[in-house]
């Protein structure tokens, strides 16, 4: 049994809006063929009872700000039917317009209020507007009063070097750079802090966060005023900022990746993400095998993982 805190749908009108910003190939990946019928039968080859919708990168502002607002509410509309059509079966993480402050939050309260939906997905970035940002401080505000789970996805950076290994899909290094870089703006920034009623999970296991949290909290003790005003005097702990947060192991997370983030963080915040249909379902199999055979973990842990930590963050599961 596993639930699926990391899976995409393609609704019709974000596959549309895709192909008419040019983006039939976001990322340098090829946008995957998908419906409803084809996600339920992967979930039946995978063991995976209910999938937690959410949108994949390049999410849904492509810099008109009302196509942005207009596609949030047709997309979240059609996974929120997808929930309802299937009941068990899919749970749905809504979009937001970002950076747009008034229209993310009335999506926010027609999302929870009429929508029901779970929780929320956020990218990384928006045109280059990173989480953390004060500017989006009111959008937090919103989703900590609803003591949201969010869960984060990476998009295409800001800006990405020129002349550097550009044949490489950009998911191949810049997504785990993306992660990395906002998740530490946030909490440098004291947006954990300030917002500690918001349930993050941070993907692909984390991405460089691990073995980067080795590297800046020791310089944060010894050379604090190196990291600007932002910090001031406040006493900055990575690692307690780190164990907070959720994590999902969509991907190739073994060896290394599993291995670095354990130590930092309970397995009670480790929970199971498929990458479908991004990761085509032969792929996610090959990867849920790999998990499945680790001796990295224990059955009991096993099961926290792929289901027991899932139905703590999501209540309404255990009755279906």
């Amino acid at each position: 049994m596993k639930i699926d805190l990391h899976v995409h749908y393609l609704p019709q009108a974000y596959k549309k809006a895709l192909l008419n910003c040019g983006e039939n190939n976001p990322d340098g990946f090829p946008t995957p063929a998908w419906s409803p019928e084809m996600h339920l039968e992967a979930m039946d080859h995978l063991g995976i009872t209910t999938s937690m919708l959410s949108l994949s990168s390049p999410h849904i502002n492509f810099g008109d700000k009302n196509a942005a607002k207009a596609l949030a509410r047709i997309a979240n509309e059609d996974g929120a039917e997808l929930v309802r059509k299937y009941p068990g079966k899919f749970g749905l993480f809504a979009s937001l317009p970002l950076p747009d402050i008034e229209h993310s939050i009335a999506e926010i309260q027609y999302a929870m209020d009429v929508l029901h939906v779970d929780g929320f997905t956020l990218p990384t970035n928006t045109l280059g507007v990173y989480l953390g940002n004060p500017c989006l401080d009111a959008i937090f505000e919103e989703l900590n009063r609803h003591k949201s789970v969010v869960t984060l996805h990476p998009n295409k950076p800001g800006r990405v070097p020129e002349h550097v290994v550009e044949g490489l899909p950009i998911p191949m290094m810049e997504f785990f750079f993306d992660t990395t870089r906002t998740v530490i703006n946030m909490i440098l920034t004291g947006t954990l802090n300030r917002f500690s009623d918001i349930k993050f999970i941070i993907p692909h296991a984390g991405a460089f966060l691990p073995v980067l949290a080795d590297r800046i909290a020791p310089a944060l003790q010894m050379t604090p005023s190196s990291f600007g005003e932002q910090i001031g005097t406040d006493v900055v702990d990575i690692y307690a900022a780190l164990q907070g947060l959720y994590y999902d192991l969509a991907g190739a997370c073994l060896p290394r990746q599993l291995a670095n983030v354990m130590p930092i963080v309970g397995i009670d915040h480790l929970v199971y993400g498929s990458d479908y249909p991004y990761t085509p379902d032969f792929a996610c199999m090959a990867l849920a095998d790999a998990l499945d055979i680790t001796e990295m973990l224990t059955e009991e842990q096993r099961r926290l993982i792929y289901c027991e930590n899932a139905l703590r963050l999501f209540p309404r599961l255990t009755t279906g």
